[in-house]
């Protein structure tokens, strides 16, 4: 009776350390985040390239502030830069969003992925994916009739490059 009762509690151990996958949450009503969920993105601070080729997909991860994840995207031929712009995920009233006039908003963060919901009707949904043991990342863009992804591998800084 002993050893059947320890071989059920170690199945049920097993099953209880499973873990479960983490949903998105609904973008209508997105989950409430703290400034402090922010921190979870340090894994993407600092200067990417897009496999992509031809020129090269640029961008640069800053937190200019603790509640603010600046995103600096450009094109880069080996000497110049050309097609700027900045993006910002910020925190605001609870929630996580993207662009300046909240065109996403955060429906999962975790330390190693971030999913961000359209708030508008037609435009794509956005993943970052953190593979920590390969030290890069993935953007997924994706709706219904379109799917677009981009490995990003770790770059030296815009100022190192132009020095080569």
């Amino acid at each position: 009776m002993t050893k059947h009762l320890f071989i059920i509690l170690s199945i049920l151990s097993l099953s209880a350390c499973k873990e479960e996958p983490v949903l998105p949450g609904d973008p209508n009503n997105p989950p409430a985040y703290s400034k402090a969920d922010l921190k979870k993105l340090k894994w993407i601070e600092g200067n990417w390239k897009s496999d992509v080729g031809g020129q090269g997909f640029y961008q640069q991860y800053a937190f200019p502030t603790d509640s603010t994840l600046e995103i600096l995207s450009y094109q880069f031929d080996g000497k110049d830069t050309s097609a700027n712009t900045i993006t910002t995920l910020y925190w605001s009233n609870q929630h996580l969003y993207m662009g300046p006039n909240k065109e996403w908003v955060g429906v999962l963060l975790t330390d190693n992925a971030l999913q961000l919901s359209p708030t508008r009707a037609g435009w794509h949904t956005i993943n970052w994916t953190y593979d920590k043991e390969k030290g890069t990342w993935t953007a997924v863009h994706k709706r219904p009739d379109f799917i677009r992804t981009l490995k990003m591998i770790r770059q030296a800084p815009l100022g190192e490059l132009q020095q080569k």
